[in-house]
């Protein structure tokens, strides 16, 4: 059986943890039923089937639970997998969008799969490694947000936020050298200001 001691060993309070970061303790339904258990006593939450996470309560917000990027990077780490977030996730991330999508997406190199969580739903969408071929968030957000606003539809004032971002990150050489990698008309836009 596994009590919270151990878990809180192993995982700080508001990570991530599956079944399978247990089953040295015991064999794989041993540890569900203990997790199942767990939760049953309110001591762990279970988001989805086979994830859980350790309660961080604030005082007057109550738990906090991960957001979705948290979720789906906990989960690309556990399958050795590359995820990049695409369309209105890559503009909410970038703080292009107000908007929190009720349907997550992320390009991988990992499983193609749904995993519903509470009323949003995270996909992992497999996509050609080429895309996946830079190794670099902040790029990644750009190129994606871009992607998701469309050539034609890119305005002058999401090009300065853009900008804006670019030139207050502490790696902004490394974007700008990333983006030559990027599609034609991102680096257009991009690179010749």
């Amino acid at each position: 059986m596994i009590d919270l001691n151990v878990i809180e060993s192993k995982v700080d309070k508001g990570d991530i943890f599956f079944i399978s970061d247990f089953t040295e303790l015991g064999n794989y339904e041993a540890v569900r039923k203990s997790l199942q258990r767990l939760t049953k006593d309110g001591k762990v939450e279970r988001m989805a089937k086979g994830i859980y996470f350790l309660p961080k309560k604030h005082e007057r917000l109550g738990i906090i639970y991960p957001h979705a990027e948290q979720i789906a990077k906990a989960i690309a780490k556990r399958d050795k997998a590359r995820i990049i977030a695409t369309g209105s996730t890559a503009l909410n991330l970038l703080g292009l969008s107000t908007q929190i999508p009720l349907k997550v997406v992320f390009l991988t190199d990992g499983s193609a799969r749904k995993i519903n969580v509470g009323k949003q739903t995270i996909e992992f969408k497999k996509t050609n490694p080429k895309n996946l071929s830079i190794e670099h968030r902040l790029t990644n957000l750009v190129i994606q947000g871009l992607k998701a606003i469309g050539e034609k539809n890119v305005t002058q004032e999401q090009l300065q936020q853009i900008q804006s971002i670019i030139d207050q990150s502490d790696e902004r050489e490394l974007v700008y050298q990333n983006l030559k990698n990027a599609p034609v008309w991102i680096q257009k836009i991009i690179l010749s200001k």
